[in-house]
């Protein structure tokens, strides 16, 4: 699989979406939670290193350039359109964060079929789809909250951690 042609064709489609569609010109005002979403990606790559539970392979870049190619060029800019365009009203939330979760789970089953994705220790889609359910919401509760978005990534963490019986001590 060409991987570099397919990370390309991705990052430049993140790109254009957010010069498109996200509110470029306030940036700012969301980059605390570009932060947040980049951080919480670096904790998973460096919590799991030892016992990943997806990997996106490449055959172009080091893995950690990789992921902040990713970070940079597909995170940073969903959460620029995410944000810019979040609706008030709790039900226009609800349908908005569906429709967020739906367009990653479809990426990822396109990811998934061009084998540019690879699960390990027991992810799977399902998984997923959880992860997705929590990341988005979570997204929009750290632009509003910061604190209390954080106690709950820490919690997830944890969940995550212990569910994927990832150590939390040194075995001596």
């Amino acid at each position: 699989m060409n991987y570099i042609l397919i990370r390309i064709i991705s990052v430049s489609i993140f790109l254009v979406t957010a010069y498109k569609w996200g509110d470029c010109k306030n940036w700012k005002k969301y980059y605390p939670t570009m932060c947040f979403v980049g951080m919480a990606d670096l904790i998973y790559v460096a919590i799991f290193n030892d016992k990943p539970l997806w990997d996106f392979p490449t055959n172009f870049l080091i893995s950690p350039l990789d992921e902040l190619l990713l970070i940079f060029g597909c995170f940073f800019p969903t959460v620029l359109v995410f944000l810019s365009r979040y609706p008030k009203k709790l039900l226009n939330q609800i349908a908005y964060n569906s429709m967020w979760i739906g367009i990653y789970m479809a990426l990822e089953l396109i990811n998934l079929n061009l084998e540019t994705i690879k699960y390990y220790n027991g992810w799977n889609i399902w998984w997923s789809l959880l992860h997705n359910t929590i990341q988005f919401p979570l997204i929009a509760l750290h632009n509003k909250n910061p604190i209390v978005a954080w106690i709950i990534a820490l919690v997830y963490l944890v969940i995550c951690m212990k569910s994927f019986n990832v150590p939390f001590l040194v075995n001596l």
